[in-house]
């Protein structure tokens, strides 16, 4: 095990949490000015209310040292000549999302706040030097924005006092309600009140899936355009606060959908992320309303999205206290949320306790059975349409529509929606064998024979196609005399430094051919290993650039050429690179971690007493998030992967500092996986 991981031991899942939903008594609200300048204290002092308390902070770092995490306050900060706004923004942000900004800078500089007082980032800008009036303004509204926020997110407490409420202000309840969607850089806030939400419906896979695929073929940048299509649907839905309902059209399907596309989207883990936090806050107030379907509701849908939420403890203790009153409402509210790990869970207590008849229990279990079955034809009917648009066909082996396809005829799919993507999948082969076979790839063509035997082809389809393949290499046989030509032109194209381009012209192309038609050519080996060579060359210096995938497609074209030290040396790179990009490779155990790498034990692992690890390789940014989580390896494999990366996602890092300055860092950890004794 390399040096530079931490291992992780894992001993059982954790039991107990404290509550956090705790009353506290009213208070005032703290008004905490941010700035070096003590002349404006008194012009900042003389128009507070009676219902702020106002503290000076001489910088933002004090402001985040000296304040609780996820304090509710007023902010007034001092941004005259600051270089990087965003920046202090975004990490106000990431300290308290309760906090409201309000910018104080010169009296000409209104118009660069007005993009962030349109993201809510900002609530209102003050000109220097002060005028009463318009701070009085702005503290108004940045009560009713501390207020907004803490009916949403909550904090244990009663809504804030204040001797005299704020003036209404008709414009500040529709921006609330148009709220604020996190993003990576700093806030976007929801803030309208609990609303009441159906659970949703059960729909079968064939259902789901009805529409037939598009008769177009498409490109991995038609995909591209479909994840940022999603992104935008899900946050209006976001807006319009269909979270979980209607089921095609919520944030919660439309997020999931773009992770099917694109498993590493930030945009889409932070807006289900955002979506939970949004969840939680509103289950008790169904529960207080006894709106118990869908408090069960909410509690479920986020459990299915963060499953290691300490919230959740708290809820569920709640919930028990319920149960004589739920009856099987709450496992019917796990498989709305189609978190069937955890339906199991609930029916196996209903037997252990008796709460329920055998017959209904008996009936549930089928049902969790059979929505499971659906639920996981879906998914993997929507993998093989979204790796048909990212060109991924046939290749990676067991991350293709072919490898797919195949997944879910053996979980049962049938019906028009199996039928349309089969086709599609049948067509794409077809093409491709064609394409290989004109440019006298006979060996690609031998390989998308077999996979498309195996996808369901007709016979007659597949023995024209070997007709038609035998022909094209009878007619290369003949064609011998053609030979020297080939490899005139493919020193020719190596000389004009045409290596890889284009496809039916370039070096490459008539080494290829060369080799076919006549691998024992006394030039070959010396006009391949040169070919290499400037292959590698170019790749080293496309991956300097900074582009990584590109360089990984030349590599894998000079691999087509052979082996050698230098391709392996290369990929290593590449593969470092593309772990943790730039960033300078630490170990993680020389990083200071600011919480703990708190791991949920696979119910499934656990049950069946399976123990294993997992590697993973990950950047720490500036501000001290993780991102850019890669695995590097698992045992066994497909059973503890996404336990470990959503756990690692939710690490925070003391920022590494470099000359002054926060600099993003690579590193890797191994956890291992025991079961409890």
């Amino acid at each position: 095990m390399p040096k530079s991981l931490r291992i992780q031991e894992l001993a059982t899942p954790e039991t107990a949490v404290q509550p956090v939903l705790q009353s506290v008594k009213k208070s005032k609200l703290t008004v905490l000015l941010v700035t070096g300048d003590d002349t404006l204290w008194p012009q900042v002092g003389a128009d507070l209310g009676s219902g702020l308390v106002l503290k000076q902070l001489d910088s933002i770092d004090e402001l985040v040292n000296s304040t609780p995490s996820a304090q509710a306050a007023i902010v007034l900060w001092d941004a005259r000549n600051h270089p990087e706004p965003a920046a202090v923004l975004s990490r106000l942000n990431l300290h308290s999302s309760r906090f409201a900004v309000v910018a104080l800078d010169d009296a000409g500089s209104a118009d660069a706040w007005t993009l962030p007082i349109q993201h809510r980032q900002v609530v209102a800008h003050v000109g220097l030097p002060v005028v009463a009036s318009e701070l009085s303004s702005a503290l108004d509204s940045a009560q009713e924005e501390v207020n907004s926020r803490l009916a949403l997110l909550g904090d244990g407490s009663a809504p804030i006092e204040i001797d005299s409420p704020a003036p209404k202000k008709p414009w500040l309840v529709p921006a609330v309600i148009g709220g604020v969607i996190i993003a990576a850089a700093g806030a976007y806030f929801l803030s309208r009140g609990p609303a009441e939400i159906k659970p949703a419906p059960t729909v079968s896979a064939p259902a789901q899936a009805s529409a037939a695929p598009p008769a177009a073929v498409k490109s991995p940048a038609d995909a591209d355009e479909k994840v940022d299509a999603l992104i935008e649907k899900a946050q209006q839905a976001m807006l319009d606060r269909h979270f979980i309902d209607p089921l095609a059209g919520s944030a919660l399907s439309l997020y999931r959908e773009v992770l099917v596309v694109n498993p590493d989207n930030g945009e889409a883990r932070q807006g289900l992320q955002r979506l939970s936090e949004i969840l939680i806050a509103r289950v008790q107030s169904a529960l207080d309303d006894r709106k118990f379907d869908v408090a069960l509701q909410f509690l479920e849908t986020a459990r299915s999205i963060d499953a290691t939420d300490k919230r959740l403890i708290a809820l569920d203790e709640k919930m028990a206290s319920l149960r004589a009153e739920l009856g099987p409402a709450q496992i019917l509210a796990a498989l709305n949320a189609q978190n069937f790990d955890r339906a199991t869970q609930l029916i196996d207590e209903a037997a252990r306790t008796k709460a329920l008849p055998a017959a209904k229990l008996a009936q549930l279990r089928d049902e969790v059975h059979k929505r499971r079955d659906d639920f996981e034809v879906s998914r993997l009917l929507k993998l093989v349409d979204a790796r048909m648009q990212q060109d991924h066909v046939i290749d990676p082996h067991n991350d293709s529509a072919v490898y797919y396809l195949d997944q879910a005829k053996q979980a049962g799919a049938a019906g028009p929606a199996l039928q349309g993507q089969t086709q599609e999948v049948l067509k794409r082969l077809t093409q491709m064998a064609r394409t290989a076979m004109q440019q006298h790839n006979f060996n690609d063509v031998d390989r998308i024979l077999t996979e498309l035997h195996g996808a369901g082809a007709p016979q007659a389809a597949i023995n024209s196609l070997q007709r038609d393949l035998t022909l094209a290499r009878n007619s290369l046989a003949t064609q011998k005399s053609d030979q020297p030509q080939y490899l005139e032109l493919a020193q020719s194209r190596l000389a004009q430094g045409k290596l890889t381009d284009p496809d039916g012209d370039s070096a490459l192309f008539y080494v290829t051919q060369l080799r076919a038609a006549d691998p024992k050519n006394s030039g070959l080996a010396q006009l391949t290993a040169a070919l290499q060579s400037q292959i590698l060359d170019r790749a080293r210096a496309t991956l300097d650039a900074g582009d990584a995938d590109k360089a990984e497609n030349l590599v894998l074209k000079a691999g087509s050429l052979g082996t050698s030290p230098d391709l392996d040396a290369l990929n290593d790179k590449i593969r470092q690179r593309k772990a943790g990009g730039d960033a300078l490779q630490m170990p993680e155990q020389s990083l200071t971690r600011l919480n703990k790498l708190d791991v949920q034990y696979p119910t499934r692992a656990l049950q069946s007493n399976v123990e294993g690890w997992v590697e993973l390789a990950y950047t720490v940014g500036a501000d001290g998030n993780v991102s850019n989580i890669k695995l590097l390896n698992a045992s066994p494999p497909r059973t503890f992967e996404a336990s470990a990366t959503r756990a690692v996602s939710h690490l925070r890092y003391q920022p590494v500092i470099q000359g002054g300055k926060a600099i993003p860092v690579g590193t890797q950890v191994r956890i291992v996986y025991r079961v409890p004794k």
